[in-house]
């Protein structure tokens, strides 16, 4: 435990300075971006350098905060594990998966040195959370222990969930929880899950595994201790491979009443799903699949179609969702704005391609920090902008 300690803490001391020299405040309402890759390097399983890049919602780059790819502050990822990446924004601080290895470390999936960095709004790394290195029987053991640390949310500077997959007996998948000491897998129900989300105070877990194909909802609340129950309440069927999703209640009602959620197949039903609760059950709407040349969406799959992993997005009762998604290209992807007004959309709008040798991997939209009087008037402002509610996260 106390060796754990002194790992946060080094790497917290370590990187203040290196992060507060590269950002500028991240601003609320702009779109945040994960992306692996150096520009010159083709993409393998390697480790490459990772980044956050924000833009407007229109598709200018304000920013781009390099993690560093060697030495005491590092954090890479693979180049082409197309489940990792997934950074998510949460009252104000954004969480970024990644690995404590250097660039160009093979096969680094399967390497037990995770970490989470935790960045407030000034784009600082306030918190770098070092994973125990044991495997899957050491003391304390590593969470996803050789295999893939795919999404990460904070619930405070030094808190977290993370989720990812394993290798090895006993298994250490499924959703763990940091309370900024020590780590708790807080439920073996699943252990095979991608994508973390907070709606309405609770947590929310995508998964590929048999049974819970969709989104899952992660015992009752905001969960810190073991033992816990994941549930399926939006069942995609045979087949489904859900990652990036998010939730509305648009009738103010404090229930969730819309779902849209990123299925990475290329095939008939991938793309761009759609479900609303019918005040029973959640029904299927509509999936869509990305003309990459035409810019348009269709429920057929040809040549050339794509489908999408990070998704974020945010509702306006006037002009509805705005959403905005990456897409599932191996090599300069594209991030991407969909309108659904209430009937469904026919084409896409591409706001930046990642570049060459470059991939974007997890999308959200940069959220307040809460509770403050800052916050109160960052949401107010928000109002009068139009962004009547974010993707998330109240």
């Amino acid at each position: 435990m106390n060796q754990l300690k002194s790992s946060i803490l080094t790497a917290f001391l370590g990187l203040l300075a290196v992060a507060s020299a590269q950002a500028t405040n991240l601003t609320v309402g702009n779109l945040i971006v994960e992306r692996f890759g150096n520009g010159s390097t083709t993409l393998s399983n390697a480790a490459f350098d990772t980044g956050v890049l924000e833009y407007t919602t229109s598709g200018t780059l304000i920013q781009t905060i390099s993690f560093p790819s060697t030495g005491s502050s590092q954090s890479t990822d693979s180049g082409t594990a197309t489940s990792n990446g997934y950074l998510n924004s949460y009252n104000g601080l954004v969480a970024v998966p990644g690995n404590n290895v250097s660039a160009g470390t093979a096969s680094v999936t399967g390497l037990n040195n995770k970490l989470v960095s935790i960045l407030d709004n000034t784009g600082t790394v306030v918190t770098r959370t070092l994973f125990p290195t044991g495997g899957p029987t050491g003391t304390p053991v590593s969470p996803f222990s050789g295999n893939n640390f795919r999404s990460a949310i904070a619930t405070g500077n030094n808190t977290f969930y993370a989720s990812g997959t394993s290798s090895g007996t006993p298994n250490t998948g499924g959703v763990w929880y940091n309370d900024g000491t020590s780590f708790t897998q807080v439920s073996t129900s699943v252990t095979n899950t991608r994508n973390l989300e907070i709606f309405n105070n609770q947590l929310y877990v995508a998964s590929g595994s048999s049974g819970f194909l969709g989104i899952n909802k992660v015992g009752t609340g905001l969960p810190t201790g073991s033992g816990e129950t994941i549930t399926n309440i939006i069942n995609m069927g045979t087949g489904a491979s859900p990652y990036g999703f998010v939730m509305f209640d648009t009738n103010n009602d404090s229930l969730l009443d819309t779902a849209f959620i990123a299925d990475d197949r290329t095939t008939n039903d991938g793309g761009l799903h759609k479900w609303s609760f019918n005040g029973t059950a959640w029904v299927s709407s509509y999936s869509l699949l990305f003309d990459a040349a035409a810019g348009s969406l269709s429920d057929n799959a040809a040549t050339g179609f794509a489908g999408i992993r990070g998704l974020t997005g945010s509702y306006d009762s006037v002009t509805g969702f705005s959403l905005f998604a990456t897409t599932t290209e191996t090599n300069n992807n594209r991030l991407v704005k969909i309108v659904d007004n209430g009937s469904t959309p026919t084409t896409y709008s591409t706001l930046a391609a990642a570049g060459a040798n470059y991939a974007f991997r997890g999308v959200d939209l940069n959220t307040v920090p809460e509770p403050s009087s800052a916050a109160l008037l960052g949401f107010g402002t928000l109002a009068l902008l139009g962004l009547r509610r974010l993707n998330r996260k109240s």
